[in-house]
């Protein structure tokens, strides 16, 4: 176990990793709650390859597996249905590390730091996603009439020139 120093410092690690996620999709003009769908994704099955460091692999990449397969479904349901399921995901996620990888008995094979890290990465982006979510709810314009208001406001603003 990890004295209380080292937790905040690894969580605070994985809220970093977050929003260095977060600052290079919005930069790269990708859908930030479809990247971290992504990322969900991609985490879970980073713990299936430290299954394979276990003395029994066979056994716990299964279990492994399982847990891809829970937060995999989840992070696919966000992109297919809503967005609401990955909050779900990345908000049951870090019980699963913290619970499971970090004080369970999946400590056998999951580095402590990693956990946290881990734990604070989904709890950021579950964050984000919730912020994310509730402002495109509360700015409800269709894409198509966003931009016929910014073409007459073009318009009007090269009349104003004009005159």
């Amino acid at each position: 176990m990890l004295d209380p120093t080292e937790i905040g410092i690894f969580t605070t690690l994985g809220v970093a990793f977050a929003a260095g996620l977060l600052f290079l999709a919005l930069w790269g003009k990708q859908n930030p709650l479809r990247v971290s769908a992504y990322a969900l994704i991609a985490v879970t099955f980073l713990y299936v390859g430290f299954a394979f460091r276990s003395l029994d692999p066979n056994s716990w990449v299964a279990v492994e597996m399982t847990g891809v397969a829970i937060f995999g479904s989840l992070a696919y349901m966000s992109i297919i249905f809503s967005p609401w399921f990955l909050v779900v995901g990345l908000a049951l996620h870090p019980l699963w590390a913290v619970v499971f990888h970090y004080n369970g008995s999946g400590a056998v094979f999951t580095p402590g730091p990693f956990a946290l890290a881990n734990a604070g990465f989904d709890v950021a982006l579950a964050l984000y996603a919730v912020y994310a979510i509730l402002q495109r709810a509360k700015i409800k314009i269709p894409a198509g009439i966003a931009q016929d208001n910014r073409a007459q406001d073009n318009r009007k603003t090269r009349r104003g020139k004009a005159q």
